[in-house]
């Protein structure tokens, strides 16, 4: 299927709400990188809040890879810093910092295969148990970057093993070439309606700014988001793909 039909499949999703995402059970969002959580799940975290249903958000990995020529900001400082970031990011969407962990596994180096991959997956199953989620949320696995794919993959293996709907929420995905060819089935999902929540949403993005400003200046090569690149999340609404039923 090319990405340029599966993103007109996606627009063409019905409208749903917290009862079809998530009914009044509490649900996980695993994120590969403090950030994605917001970009992708930003409105339905502020929804759920208001609704009385409690979302909670795992970070995968550390974040310490976006800045690698920085000596300002080695990897530690850099780690320190992003989480500071999510707990401001969250705490904006409404969540308290009781609702955050950090899994802190190697930024673009999270494992795909082997012992320290199942380890991973348990760590996932073990959160999402402890607190008692029945929907979990993950970045779609056709989103180009090595720890979203991971991501996908062990949440649909922590998924399968404690029987959890499995939504996916695309982020790098959403800039892949129209003309892409991807191996995926048409896909089915709802559209959340989020524009009473898009300034909301905007003022936690803000919080990261290692990602959306030059705050570490001395690393010229270092990822830093455009607008353009964050004008897709910043619409009136959030797309979710259903992985499992």
């Amino acid at each position: 299927m090319r990405v340029g039909d599966f993103m007109a499949a996606l627009a063409t999703f019905p409208d749903g709400g917290l009862d079809d995402l998530v009914g009044r059970e509490p649900f996980l969002v695993l994120s590969p990188h403090p950030d994605d959580e917001t970009l992708g799940c930003g409105g339905l975290l502020i929804a759920a809040e208001r609704a009385g249903v409690k979302g909670h958000v795992l970070i995968l990995t550390d974040g310490a890879a976006s800045h690698p020529g920085s000596a300002s900001f080695p990897p530690p400082r850099l780690t320190a810093l992003r989480r500071d970031e999510a707990r401001r990011a969250l705490g904006h969407l409404g969540l308290p910092e009781a609702r955050l962990a950090f899994l802190d596994l190697p930024d673009a180096a999270t494992p795909r295969a082997g012992t320290a991959f199942e380890d991973a997956v348990d760590a996932i199953a073990r959160q999402a148990t402890a607190v008692g989620a029945r929907t979990l949320f993950v970045t779609w696995g056709h989103d180009p970057h090595c720890d979203h794919e991971t991501a996908a993959a062990m949440a649909r293996a922590a998924a399968d093993r404690l029987g959890l709907r499995l939504f996916a929420y695309p982020v790098w995905g959403l800039h892949l070439p129209a003309g892409t060819e991807i191996d995926a089935p048409p896909p089915r999902g709802f559209r959340l309606d989020i524009a009473a929540d898009r300034a909301t949403k905007r003022r936690a993005l803000d919080c990261y700014a290692s990602q959306m400003t030059r705050l570490i200046d001395d690393d010229p090569d270092a990822f830093c988001f455009t607008e353009a690149q964050l004008a897709p999340f910043l619409g009136d609404v959030e797309v979710f793909i259903a992985v499992t039923p």
